[in-house]
């Protein structure tokens, strides 16, 4: 009889640089293929090796193994972690993934580095969520899941009589409600395997606020302490952060302040959402950065800059006695307009929106409060799912294994759920 059976190429010990096998005979298929963020255990991983990646020095995987090709590749969603070695796939090995993530690498290609664009994005193909598709011996359906990427998704496959369901990284506390409904929950009952990531176990993801509205509401409270512009440090591609502050912005009576990769950003995500800004006669303003305008004209045209002039704000335009703004910009853009406040004797509020972490890895922060005179607030909500919603989410599936990755905290998993199954990197669990 056929076996399936479970690889971690990648992912069991660490946070990003995810990899799964999922084998039926000699056919397979891979779940995402990442840039790591850190070596195995958390311990620091050389920024110049991930940027050059070889077998060599640890950072490409061996997708080959022993056996044929897998037949295909499915990336979860549009986070570097997950899709950031694709071009280093098996030569003529079909990606896929869903529209939305592939709208956000395209954005990226225009914005980053060399060494974070995606070369053969064109190539990719795409699936529908919440519709089945087959690829070989697999059949596939992927799910919508609230996470910090526009268009994540998890994975259902199922293949040899077998039901394995791989969550991707998700959480419960976004502006989508969870992401899965109850109908979807239902349909996922009787999994053989769930693949179940636990990023915030541990204590680098403190839950100070329990959602994106908490945070909505934090920006609303310190707008409304006193006229003081607010400072927000926070990921320019984290769609749900940029529209919690654009809601608090509108709440307060303030205009929200981005660049021109958010404005991109936010345009090409609004034809698939109409809720989603820039709106007619709205509260939000661009600033044009010089480096992001001739990127513009570049990749995108002339014509698009002036499309939006209307809403361009320039240093001269800010209003320094009143401070009326809600600021997302780089740490290079905060500092100098947080200067220009300190001349008037208006000193901003500091607001820190994203992962601790990037604090310590970048001496810019402290550089702004310095200036400021002022410490950085922490008001930030988790891309991943807290603890709560990990057992929520396990107990409604309630899997016949449940292996963990995307985590540091592994070993720890027998404390929290049932039926944990404890794989190693290159690990394989048979069925």
């Amino acid at each position: 009889m056929t076996k399936t059976s479970i690889q971690l190429l990648r992912g069991a010990d660490t946070i990003g640089g995810t990899c799964v096998r999922i084998m039926y005979g000699d056919d397979s298929i891979l779940l995402d293929y990442g840039k790591p963020l850190m070596a195995s255990g958390g311990l620091e991983i050389s920024s110049e090796a991930v940027n050059a990646p070889t077998l060599d020095n640890g950072i490409l995987l061996d997708l080959l193994g022993a056996g044929k090709p897998p037949l295909a590749m499915l990336i979860s969603h549009a986070h570097p972690d997950h899709y950031g070695l694709i071009d280093f796939a098996i030569k003529d090995m079909p990606v896929y993934m869903n529209l939305l993530s592939k709208e956000l690498i395209k954005v990226g290609n225009i914005f980053y580095t060399d060494a974070m664009r995606v070369a053969h994005i064109d190539e990719v193909k795409t699936f529908e969520v919440c519709q089945s598709f087959t690829i070989g011996p697999f059949s596939i359906v992927a799910y919508p899941m609230d996470h910090s990427a526009f268009g994540a998704c998890s994975l259902l496959i199922s293949v040899g009589g077998k039901r394995i369901f791989y969550t991707g990284d998700f959480r419960g506390h976004g502006r989508r409600n969870g992401g899965l409904t109850p109908e979807m929950i239902g349909s996922l009952n009787d999994c053989d395997v769930m693949l179940m990531e636990g990023t915030t176990l541990g204590e680098g993801h403190p839950d100070v606020y329990a959602s994106e509205k908490a945070v909505e509401n934090a920006v609303v409270d310190i707008c409304k302490l006193d006229n003081a512009p607010i400072m927000v440090a926070g990921s320019g591609s984290n769609v749900d952060r940029i529209l919690s502050l654009y809601d608090a912005a509108k709440r307060t009576g303030r205009e929200m302040v981005i660049d021109l990769y958010q404005l991109y950003l936010l345009e090409q995500l609004a034809k698939y959402d109409p809720n989603i800004p820039p709106l007619a006669d709205d509260h939000l303003r661009v600033y044009y950065p010089r480096t992001q305008a001739q990127t513009i004209v570049k990749f995108v045209g002339k014509a698009w800059l002036y499309k939006h002039k209307k809403r361009q704000i320039r240093l001269d335009d800010i209003d320094t006695v009143n401070g009326r703004y809600i600021f997302r910009l780089s740490n290079f853009y905060s500092k100098r307009i947080s200067g220009l406040y300190m001349k008037s004797e208006i000193q901003p509020k500091l607001v820190y929106s994203m992962w601790k972490g990037y604090m310590d890895q970048q001496d810019s922060f402290a550089d702004i409060a310095d200036m400021v005179g002022s410490d950085w607030e922490y008001v930030h909500t988790s891309g991943h799912a807290y603890l709560s919603h990990l057992k929520e989410l396990a107990a409604a599936i309630a899997p016949k294994n449940l292996i963990p990755m995307h985590t540091l905290y592994g070993d720890s998993f027998p404390e929290h759920f049932d039926n944990v199954r404890i794989v190693s990197n290159d690990g394989v669990f048979a069925l």
